[in-house]
């Protein structure tokens, strides 16, 4: 179950909800009996309650890592390039740190601890006097 919900796009985290939502109007439109203020309620909370129990679920199995890297400089406008031990060179887009490598705060070669979500980068800091950029 947790790796559907980490596979999941954030895509599907908005189609699911209104496909459930689409199928409950399409139910109440051929069943006439059944109470019209239910079928609203269904259809409502599908559209409103149900993206955020599909993104909660998908951010929740989602893991956090975190990697120590080698800053590089930037490699474009807001695109910053680091290279892993590993000896792997990868750019990311990170206007806070491309902001700070211009001001002169953060320079090449510095190491950095990255926060990652996917392969977003949420946060970051110096590893050896803890100042942060969350």
């Amino acid at each position: 179950m947790r790796q559907f919900f980490s596979r999941m796009s954030y895509f599907t985290t908005l189609v699911v909800p209104m496909a459930v939502a689409l199928i409950i109007a399409f139910l109440a439109v051929i069943n006439p009996q059944w109470p019209r203020l239910y079928c609203i309620i269904a259809f409502l909370a599908a559209l409103i309650i149900l993206p955020g129990i599909t993104l909660g679920l998908k951010l929740g199995c989602t893991p956090v890592t975190e990697e120590e890297v080698v800053f590089l400089g930037v490699c474009a406008p807001g695109v910053i390039g680091v290279r892993y031990p590993n000896g792997e060179v990868v750019r990311y887009p990170h206007r806070e740190l491309y902001d700070l490598f211009r001001n002169g705060t953060v320079k090449e070669g510095d190491i950095l601890r990255l926060r990652f979500l996917d392969k977003e980068i949420i946060g970051w800091q110096f590893p050896d006097n803890g100042e942060t950029g969350d």
